[in-house]
């Protein structure tokens, strides 16, 4: 369920930001860094954010997204209510409510957003944007409600609303808008228009080295100063992902998205603060990559796992599936009504100062952990997919895992591991390569390749990859979701699993049911997406992952 969650929201989150881009030149430079005071940790530079906005604003997803239970949740959470109150102040501070009008009449062509502080929201936004359309928008005629003032000897308009201490500031000069939190941001961002020499973002060493490694820019950029917002508390809060342990080690990152053939494309590039060795073989990846079925909902492939990763996925997906975390209790702890005694005189020879004695039980999957460290693993795949059932009610999920070897595997080695470890578990039947039982088992050893599943279809239509030639590229990682084959039978299992707590009132909200509900509202705003990919190729000191969204 966690792979569905992150795979969707990481739609919505691209979607939102980038679902339809401006047709521009491609040679046309993207000189606005160099008009923006240094200091940002995020940058954002679209090439013609007015068009992007429009085709947004007349876009079904839009349209299917503020009407889904999606959407109704999110405008229930903590970080929605905190965006809004920001919102209040800004347009007691402005004078004119933040709303898509104001949007609207600010949205120029090339277009730069940089946000200096994520939990006060001080941002610098300059756009291309003529001076007599600016002129005709409410923003510019409460004017008179400003204090005006001059940087550089360009005039600029400033307030600050007295209860939040929020600040408004803009101005319009040589066909620029710019609006700003912070004054001194804005002064600084005209005198850099004005031509005054002074620090901009685009000379920092993060956005210049970013910029250096990316290819040419997108339709929409992103730069990330990572050092700084890794550190941010409410960037810790609020990333989605939850991977920041993970985003330490990176100094900077840029990301470009455009459209090219019909599809959504992202390039992402992330710089590493120090280098670390190469050792693994993405050219496996490219191999392994074969033994993914054509319709197989989703598969992932890593270069060189170790012996404990790829133990553990074999473990959790396919010889011993559990939950990962127990599932709370809704019920409040008994409370014992007792003498307050503890423990009873049968316990007095129980010595307390040496450690109970080893029982001599066996680690389950000893054998096959032990089989695993003595083979040189250069790729490893994970499959899995969703299939209703002959009854046509409930829906089972197919797992499926690859090994790739750098030697020939033992095929009894790994029979009699597989067995002895999880033979009681699985229930061992008569075929050599089969473990039928109430989790029934089937593997194969093909040369180098290993391959285990839940069931026999799934393993023989991962085998038959072994007659085709590799066409995929080498990666460090690549994975592939097939978001138009597994959304109905999401829906259809959800159903089921939600059903007993369909909707749960609090007040006179209704909530929705969270999998078949609010998910699944997602999944539908994202209809038009046939697939996702993701490949990633890492030099040790420069991590670069290629996404694409295919559009049905």
């Amino acid at each position: 369920m966690k792979r569905f969650t992150k795979i969707s929201l990481t739609c919505l989150s691209f979607i939102l930001l980038a679902w339809v881009f401006a047709q521009t030149p491609p040679g046309s430079p993207p000189d606005l860094a160099r008009l923006v005071p240094a200091g940002p940790l995020l940058y954002i530079e679209a090439k013609d954010f007015g068009s992007l906005l429009s085709d947004w604003n007349a876009s079904d997803e839009k349209r299917l997204w503020l009407a889904s239970d999606n959407f109704q949740v999110f405008s229930r959470s903590r970080l929605y209510l905190k965006l809004q109150q920001a919102q209040t102040e800004f347009a007691a501070a402005a004078g004119v409510p933040p709303d898509l009008d104001l949007l609207s009449n600010v949205a120029g062509q090339q277009s730069a957003l940089a946000i200096y502080d994520i939990g006060k929201l001080e941002f610098l936004y300059i756009t291309r944007l003529s001076s007599e359309r600016f002129a005709g928008g409410a923003l510019w005629k409460t004017r008179g409600n400003y204090q005006p003032r001059q940087s550089s000897g360009i005039d600029y308009y400033v307030k600050t609303d007295p209860a939040s201490k929020r600040v408004a500031a803009f101005a319009a000069a040589k066909d620029y808008v710019v609006l700003a939190t912070r004054e001194d941001v804005l002064a600084g961002a005209l005198a850099l228009i004005a031509g005054q020499t002074g620090a901009a973002v685009g000379a920092e060493q993060w956005f210049d080295k970013s910029v250096h490694q990316a290819k040419s820019p997108g339709e929409l950029r992103m730069v990330m100063d990572l050092e700084k917002l890794t550190q941010s508390p409410h960037f810790r809060s609020y990333w989605v992902q939850q991977n920041i342990t993970d985003l330490r080690q990176y100094s900077a990152a840029i990301a470009d998205a455009g459209r090219a053939s019909g599809d959504l494309q992202e390039t992402r590039v992330l710089l590493r603060g120090a280098e670390i060795p190469l050792d693994w073989n993405e050219a496996a990846v490219g191999e392994i990559q074969r033994l993914a079925p054509a319709n197989a909902g989703v598969y992932r492939a890593w270069a060189s796992p170790t012996p404990g990763k790829a133990f553990e996925l074999l473990r959790r997906k396919i010889l011993q599936p559990r939950p990962e975390t127990p599932i709370a209790s809704m019920n409040a702890p008994v409370v014992a009504l007792d003498s307050g005694a503890v423990g009873d005189e049968s316990e007095l020879e129980t010595r307390i100062d040496e450690p109970p004695l080893e029982t001599g039980t066996r680690e389950t999957g000893a054998e096959l952990r032990g089989l695993l460290e003595k083979v040189q693993l250069n790729a490893m795949l994970e499959i899995g997919s969703t299939r209703v059932q002959p009854d046509d009610v409930f829906v089972g999920i197919d797992s499926g895992v690859v090994l790739l070897a750098a030697s020939d595997w033992d095929s009894s080695a790994v029979q009699n591991a597989v067995a002895a470890d999880f033979g009681s578990l699985l229930s061992i039947g008569n075929s050599n390569f089969q473990l039928d039982g109430l989790q029934p088992v089937a593997l194969a050893v093909r040369g180098h390749v290993l391959a285990i599943a839940t069931s026999k279809e799934l393993l023989q239509s991962m085998l038959a990859g072994l007659s085709s030639p590799s066409a995929a590229p080498g990666a460090r990682y690549a994975a592939v979701y097939r978001h138009s084959i597994e959304l109905p039978n999401f829906i259809k299992m959800t159903r089921l699993i939600d059903h007993p707590l369909t909707r749960q009132t609090s007040g006179d909200t209704a909530e929705p049911a969270y999998f078949s509900g609010n998910l699944a509202s997602l999944g539908h705003t994202l209809g038009r997406f046939g697939s996702e990919s993701i490949s990633v190729h890492d030099t040790g000191a420069i991590v670069t992952q290629n996404v694409v969204y295919k559009l049905k």
